[in-house]
């Protein structure tokens, strides 16, 4: 159902129809099919053309998909709706969900009210969008405003000058290790899981003791992954864990990391050490987290520490180092970060050569 796009069917017998009709009421009706059935164009666009509402064209065009010609000249012609959604409905449905990004479940119910004069309630509506929509329910990712409206060409543009340095250089593709560097601080406190009960409002044991435990990551796409805890998040801290990052990765020709902004990663020795380890360091754009796939493992890690109870802060360290050694492993958490950085990355590509 995603994606369907509205259409009218028996266009030559539309077109006959209009040139013969003499009811300009019909005749406009009919205008209205014709224009919105070969441009393809936006039912919307097409209704502010002839000055009618959104809902107005489209019982028009389900009407003449319905019943052709003696429907959409019926007398009195019926406007009400159906009792429940049909095909036709959903497809409609789905033309007016994707005007917006975002929807609750609350506005979901109130769009079917107003155009489709059916009463939902809001288990029918999940339903609706899960099983017949394909519509996934989930939390929206935070997109900081700052986040630069070219973050993505910037980050390909310092790619591409890193792997064009690699190529002037001799360096081959498998002569590389790239992946991802970022800190994270999970907390044993933190409540994150939804999870299904017959209880109105389930409880689950915790221990509120504070456990928080600093922890670093290198999450490579190609070479080893690594993980550590720190004391700090000073410069010495961090060149330390690149020494650990080339450890893994010794008979790497180069080391390409991204990582964000953090004051402790652009310091001037951090600079100078992985310039001396042969790391090549690519720092993203400004407040532009999501272009970063390990966020997405913190995150997977974050939700395996909150549905446990932790009795110390070694065994919370531990269940960090458990799910790191296992997320890490898998290259699905950059799987789009590869498609849209890499695929189309030609010097990269020709590091294949």
């Amino acid at each position: 159902m995603k994606g369907e796009r509205l259409f009218v069917e028996r266009q030559t017998e539309l077109l006959g129809h209009l040139a013969e009709e003499k009811d300009i009421t019909i005749k406009f009706k009919l205008a209205f099919l014709k224009c919105f059935s070969p441009l393809g164009r936006d039912l919307e666009a097409v209704c502010q053309d002839f000055g009618i509402a959104v809902s107005t064209g489209y019982l028009w065009l389900r009407t003449w998909n319905d019943a052709g010609y003696a429907g959409i000249s019926e007398k009195g012609q019926r406007t009400g709706r159906r009792p429940q959604l049909d095909e036709w409905d959903l497809v409609f449905l789905n033309y007016l969900l994707h005007q917006q990004t975002t929807w609750t479940t609350a506005e979901v119910r109130e769009l079917i009210r107003r155009e489709f004069g059916i009463e939902y309630s809001p288990a029918q509506v999940i339903r609706i969008w899960r099983e017949r929509m394909g519509m996934p329910f989930s939390k929206p990712f935070p997109r900081d405003y700052r986040r630069p409206p070219d973050a993505e060409e910037r980050l390909k543009a310092s790619l591409h000058q890193v792997f064009m340095t690699l190529k002037e250089k001799g360096i081959g593709k498998d002569d590389i290790a790239l992946g991802f560097v970022d800190e994270a601080s999970p907390q044993n406190r933190a409540n994150t899981v939804r999870v299904w009960s017959f209880e109105a409002t389930p409880v689950v044991d915790k221990n509120t003791t504070h456990f928080k435990s600093n922890t670093i990551g290198f999450y490579a796409i190609q070479g080893g992954s690594v993980q550590a805890f720190l004391a700090n998040s000073q410069e010495d801290a961090i060149v330390d864990f690149l020494n650990q990052v080339k450890a893994a990765n010794a008979t790497a020709k180069a080391i390409v990391i991204v990582l964000d902004n953090y004051s402790s990663h652009c310091a001037a020795t951090v600079k100078e050490s992985a310039q001396a380890l042969g790391i090549y360091l690519i720092h993203l754009p400004p407040y532009s987290p999501d272009l970063n796939p390990i966020e997405y493992i913190w995150k997977s890690i974050k939700r395996i520490v909150s549905r446990e109870f932790v009795n110390t802060l070694d065994e919370m360290k531990g269940k960090i180092a458990d799910g790191w050694k296992t997320l890490s492993g898998s290259l699905g958490f950059a799987k789009h970060w590869i498609s849209e950085f890499l695929e189309t990355e030609l010097y990269y590509n020709d590091l294949c050569v």
